[in-house]
């Protein structure tokens, strides 16, 4: 981890287990309350075929935003694990310091903004690097 990253790894720390507390409760809101009774409800009146395709397309964005939380979840777990083995903090795309402020506005973020940028961009060919 880099030498400025200790003074900060407790800060850190909580910023990525509260983010993951929020996005746990917010997906068992979404899956749970909202999408699971309303959607259980509506199959149980006779609708015809455009209101079913309304409910399976209302169904399928609850499921895309399930996604969504999947993936950030997941990205929080890998923070952490990062943060556990001390890389937490070093860009994984060209290995420098990733900037305390980035870290403290996404913080399972694992790549500087020079390179989050690139991976976001237009595709290169094969074999070029970042």
């Amino acid at each position: 981890m880099p030498e400025k990253m200790h003074g900060n790894e407790r800060e850190l720390r909580g910023l990525l287990t509260e983010q993951k507390r929020k996005l746990w409760a917010e997906l068992r809101k979404e899956l749970f309350a909202e999408l699971g009774e309303a959607l259980h409800a509506q199959y149980d009146i006779p609708q015809d075929v455009g209101e079913r395709s309304i409910l399976d397309l209302l169904s399928d964005a609850g499921l895309a935003v399930a996604d969504i939380r999947r993936s950030e979840l997941t990205s929080l777990e890998e923070a952490l694990r990062r943060l556990e083995m001390g890389t937490y903090g070093s860009c994984e795309g060209c290995g420098e310091h990733i900037a305390l402020q980035r870290l403290r506005l996404v913080p399972f973020t694992a790549y500087c903004v020079r390179c989050q940028k690139m991976q976001e961009g237009p595709s290169r060919p094969p074999g070029v690097k970042i």
